[in-house]
């Protein structure tokens, strides 16, 4: 039984990034859920050594399409003068040029931390993918900016930088597995006693298939802002209203979480949801913990709840990101006019929807969202912008 516990909590230690490979296999999170659920159905029935779980589970995440030999078509030039956090701004837009098979490639050696070898191995390539896929990202960085955002860039460039970047942006991504999932995987092992029987061998090349093909869908819209012109979509398939469901279910929202410094709420966040954003900091307002907000069925974003010392309002503070924003663009809507207002990182928009006053802004690839029941102006005026 020792045993037993003992590989329920490694298959459970690795589901973090079990996921987020899943959702490169399975864009949307559903089918994602559903992937996940049948690899640890197999695993709670599996013997398997503690030891070899993350590479196991690797492995049968990727037994589910045949590798795709051609390359994804690259998405819109990126046309958006980049600015400020030239790097950050750039990457998702040259990850939508590469192929799936690169971009995998990244994923396994950068954020997965596999070495060269072990990722060839899974993936039943030479170990020069790895470097071709390096080669890649810079063809396509290069391809993304214009000559003279590409000389800025170079002359600050180093490989740990560009690694480090892409590993933030690849999470951003990626979501971390919602509680509901975790819940269901734990109460699965734990229901599933495995009985004696060998572990079951299938061929690679069968599995590398879905990381492939389904790679291009999960990154394909990285760029989003940046290569994608405004376009007019139906209020009828765009999803509620970002803004008034934020400040709708504001009211109701408690802290969950409790934290009082912004450092620990950023540990938490990128502990939790895999997420590195930056805490705002508001003069005169005291941090008083997260919540998770359910928006529609299946989306919940952390809010950050503040006491205001200065009005004696609350202050709720919804974190967004682009990437949410497309992936769930069928369900929750933010409409073109705001997103080129906050485009620059120092603009600010504001809406007063009778007794509250919504503030969004975004810093880098994260968007807020404040929520207030008082002067929205003059709440602007004590944020301090990260320089």
């Amino acid at each position: 039984m020792a045993a037993l516990e003992t590989c329920f909590s490694a298959l459970l230690k690795h589901l973090d990034e079990a996921y987020r490979l899943a959702l490169l296999l399975q864009p949307d999170p559903q089918q994602a859920a559903r992937l996940l659920l049948a690899i640890y159905q197999e695993a709670a029935e599996t013997p398997l050594d503690p030891a070899q779980v993350r590479q196991w589970l690797i492995k049968r995440l990727l037994h589910h399409q045949q590798l795709l030999e051609t390359p994804t078509k690259p998405t819109v030039a990126f046309e958006q003068e980049v600015a400020e956090s030239l790097l950050s701004r750039a990457l998702p837009a040259a990850l939508a040029l590469l192929s799936t098979k690169d971009r995998l490639w990244l994923y396994l050696c950068d954020c997965m931390g596999l070495s060269p070898e072990e990722a060839a191995a899974l993936l039943g390539q030479p170990q020069t993918g790895y470097t071709q896929a390096q080669a890649a990202l810079q063809s396509a960085l290069h391809r993304t900016l214009t000559p003279g955002q590409y000389a800025l860039l170079e002359f600050g460039l180093s490989e740990a930088l560009l690694k480090t970047h892409l590993r933030q942006t690849l999470e951003r991504m990626l979501a971390s597995p919602p509680t509901s999932l975790r819940t269901e995987i734990a109460q699965l092992l734990h229901r599933s006693p495995p009985p004696p029987r060998k572990i079951r061998q299938r061929g690679l090349r069968t599995l590398v298939a879905v990381a492939i093909v389904l790679l291009a869908g999960s990154l394909g819209w990285a760029a989003w802002l940046s290569t994608r012109p405004p376009e007019a979509t139906p209020a009828s398939s765009r999803g509620a209203d970002l803004i008034r469901r934020s400040a709708e279910i504001a009211p109701s929202l408690r802290v969950t979480h409790p934290v009082s410094q912004a450092a620990d709420a950023e540990r938490y966040l990128q502990e939790t949801l895999a997420w590195r954003v930056s805490v705002p900091d508001i003069a005169g307002a005291r941090l008083q913990g997260i919540a998770m907000a359910r928006l529609t069925p299946g989306l919940e974003v952390p809010v950050l709840i503040f006491e205001d010392h200065i009005t004696g309002k609350p202050l709720w503070i919804y974190l967004y990101t682009y990437a949410l924003l497309d992936r769930y663009r069928d369900r929750l809507h933010l409409s073109s006019d705001v997103l080129r207002q906050i485009e620059p990182e120092q603009y600010f928009d504001l809406h007063v929807l009778g007794r509250q006053q919504v503030l969004i802004w975004r810093y880098r690839d994260d968007i807020y969202v404040a929520i207030t029941e008082s002067d929205a102006a003059a709440l602007r005026e004590r944020i301090a912008l990260p320089s």
